[in-house]
């Protein structure tokens, strides 16, 4: 942001939101950026081959966020303190939908592409 600034010729005492600094400069959050590059991998790993183990890897973060455990002992638990943001949460957050509903989706390259927002959109 500090770069925009410099080229808009802003100085650090101008009180200028950065929402205002996109808007004239025509660029996007990163962190959308960064929202859309985590959804293309999701779309990209899921349609691998099976056989994959990043495949495989990601089938079972889904499975596990869904319910299902890994192994078949029903009494481990997460140990206390604060809930973990994971990759798969933050995927869940960034597409609106769970994770099962989203590997589901994201088997079919045209509904996945589809159902996400359009890259290069401009932050108003």
């Amino acid at each position: 942001m500090s770069c925009l600034r410099h080229i808009l010729g802003l100085r650090w005492f101008d009180f200028v939101p950065n929402m205002s600094v996109m808007s004239q400069t025509q660029q996007r959050s990163i962190c959308i950026g960064i929202s859309d590059l985590r959804v293309s991998v999701f779309g990209h790993v899921c349609r691998l081959q099976e056989s994959v183990l990043a495949h495989e890897e990601l089938r079972l973060a889904v499975k596990t966020r869904s319910g299902h455990r890994p192994d078949d002992r029903p009494e481990w638990k997460r140990p206390h303190g604060c809930p973990r943001q994971t990759w798969i949460r933050q995927l869940e957050t960034d597409v609106g939908y769970t994770a099962d509903a989203a590997w589901d989706m994201a088997s079919d390259s045209q509904l996945w592409r589809a159902q996400q927002p359009v890259v290069g959109q401009v932050v108003q």
